[in-house]
């Protein structure tokens, strides 16, 4: 799970050494790639590396058409001196990232998932995108693992049924592998399934021998690490397209905005702010003083949807929500969601506003004006001096 990059061989020297590491390097490698050092006193661990190296050597020359060799005039094969590698092995010395200090190594965040409700949806959609095969579902308890399971044997033993009965291995050690596998892939990803797994990979490899079980530990190595590597692709994939998508989100203007204006009618006359949050709207409009006001204040939104005849209309006006009468004038425009959820919004924030739509309407404003009107109709007018005349026309 920690070590799926290195050979069995390897991952087991690494783990009988010091079983507790997580990520090792060499000690050049720790500087010069991730900017952190061995702690002084720190034993290394040893590894087998690989370490090839070139001869020259005398061979036949070959006809690059033919494949055969090339002959001289006498009819004697032409030679020529060629550089060949040949494989060797050295031991090496690595470190773990416990016994070095320095800069934070970066996290992909592939690996921490935990468990968690995203992390586990995350983490079944890049199974299933990794799958070669058809994935079909059934309530069973054990979820991630049992998926995994069976495509490590889609991975490992498809293909068995193919060769010759001699040549196919058994049940019990079809089992040991696909479990095992599963195992080892979901401790990668932080999912501990030794409670399960342990007792069902010890009751099917029971009675098998060092020589075979060690043969079904190279085939497990390989089969995770491929498995991991693809899985990590597959998440990796879904971070991209996730940040992508945050990214176009952010870019994206806002789908409503608020603004708040000191003179309803006229925007221009006093303060006027837009591009706001409705929470700030709300603010602003209960700074601005009442000496200062130019005609009736106001908090409106904007809608950021140019296929709408109307998309501006005021919420508040001067103390009263501005719903109903924008659902006489623009139903279309009352019904936005977004404007449904600012309306809603805003008694929240403002819940005295609430109370007197409720209030005025009974009787409604229009009808306590018309009422007003035919009272002062009715009433006898008063000679007004001349200095309060004054006054009032000044007021119009």
């Amino acid at each position: 799970a920690k070590f799926h990059n290195y050979s069995l061989n390897n991952t087991i020297l690494i783990a009988m050494q010091k079983p507790d590491a997580t990520l090792v390097a060499g000690y050049q490698a720790w500087q010069k790639n991730h900017d952190r050092h061995v702690k002084k006193g720190e034993k290394g661990i040893q590894i087998i590396a690989p370490s090839p190296y070139k001869v020259k050597q005398e061979r036949d020359t070959l006809d690059p058409k033919t494949g055969k060799p090339k002959l001289d005039a006498q009819g004697n094969p032409m030679k020529e001196v060629v550089e060949i590698e040949r494989p060797a092995f050295r031991v090496a010395t690595v470190f773990d990232v416990s016994q070095t200090e320095g800069k934070e190594l970066p996290s992909l965040g592939v690996s921490e998932l935990g468990g968690s409700v995203e992390g586990y949806d995350k983490l079944f959609e890049a199974l299933k995108e990794s799958c070669p095969v058809p994935i079909g579902f059934e309530d069973i308890p054990s979820g991630v693992k049992t998926l995994i399971h069976e495509m490590a044997h889609q991975k490992l033993h498809s293909h068995e049924k193919e060769k010759p009965a001699e040549e196919q291995i058994s049940s019990r050690s079809k089992e040991v592998e696909a479990e095992s596998v599963a195992y080892t892939v979901c401790q990668h990803f932080g999912i501990d399934t030794s409670d399960y797994s342990f007792g069902y990979i010890a009751g099917w490899s029971s009675g098998k021998e060092t020589t075979e079980l060690k043969e079904s530990l190279g085939k497990i190595r390989n089969a995770a690490s491929e498995m991991i590597n693809d899985i990590e692709g597959h998440l990796l994939e879904m971070e991209k397209a996730q940040t992508l998508a945050m990214v176009e989100e952010a870019d994206r203007p806002p789908e409503i905005t608020f603004y708040v204006a000191e003179c309803s009618e006229f925007h221009s006359m006093g303060e006027f702010r837009e591009n706001l949050s409705l929470e700030d709207a709300v603010d602003l409009f209960r700074k601005i003083p009442p000496e200062r006001i130019n005609g009736v204040k106001a908090i409106g939104f904007h809608l950021n949807d140019e296929s709408l005849p109307v998309n501006e209309f005021d919420l508040v006006n001067g103390n009263r929500l501005q719903l109903q009468e924008l659902k006489d004038l623009f139903p279309q425009l009352a019904a936005h969601p977004a404007v449904q959820k600012a309306f809603a919004h805003i008694q929240k924030l403002m819940p005295e506003l609430a109370e007197k739509e409720v209030q005025e309407e009974k009787p409604s404003v229009r009808t306590k004006l018309h009422a007003e009107k035919e009272k002062a109709e009715k009433t006898p007018k008063k000679r007004t001096p001349a200095k309060n005349k004054a006054k009032e026309e000044a007021c119009v």
